[in-house]
């Protein structure tokens, strides 16, 4: 892949926002595939596409999620903060025929999945650590995961279900699935 010809295309397609928030995660992805040994160019156009389909149209999600034969499910409210993962990985899929390691990086960058490889973990830590200013309880997830990955997805998955307990919402199956692996 042309990695200038993505970011040309994901600069048009994606707000100012948006654009350097995929190009942080990039980095920093790039950085962690680098300490952990695994392959920075794949690490990098990663977290560059993770957030592909990120400010689709609610027209260009029902197209992607009938396309890609995605559950229905993901039309309802309570996932429309999450659903960009799988669509934005049957568009790495079918757009830029990407391997099925970064699809599922893409797909599980969100919510996780206990089956995830270390690119996927890499992509999910770096999402949220790639940022311009990181908050206190981010900073101690980026110096843990810099020591021990697995460690530094379950301090950033604990506080999560913690937030998202406090404002009623019922954690993912998925992510309690990979919480529970993380610990075994």
């Amino acid at each position: 892949m042309d990695i200038r010809k993505i970011k040309t295309k994901l600069k048009k397609d994606l707000s100012h926002f948006r654009y350097d928030h995929s190009i942080r995660v990039a980095k920093e992805a790039k950085r962690l595939a680098k300490h952990y040994h695994i392959d920075k160019k794949k690490a990098y156009l990663t977290g560059l596409i993770h957030d592909i389909a990120k400010e689709l149209t609610e027209e260009e999600n029902n197209y992607w999620i009938k396309k890609g034969n995605l559950s229905s499910d993901l039309q309802k409210e309570e996932y429309k903060n999450i659903k960009h993962a799988d669509i934005g990985a049957i568009i790495a899929k079918e757009e830029y025929n990407l391997d099925d390691d970064i699809c599922n990086a893409i797909k599980y960058h969100t919510i996780g999945n206990k089956d995830m490889d270390m690119l996927a973990k890499i992509i999910f830590i770096a999402d949220k650590i790639g940022r311009k200013k990181l908050p206190s309880n981010l900073k101690q997830v980026k110096q843990i995961a810099y020591k021990d990955l697995n460690k530094s997805l379950i301090y950033l998955l604990e506080q999560e279900k913690i937030y998202i307990q406090q404002k009623g919402i019922t954690i993912h199956k998925n992510t309690k699935e990979l919480l529970k692996a993380l610990k075994k």
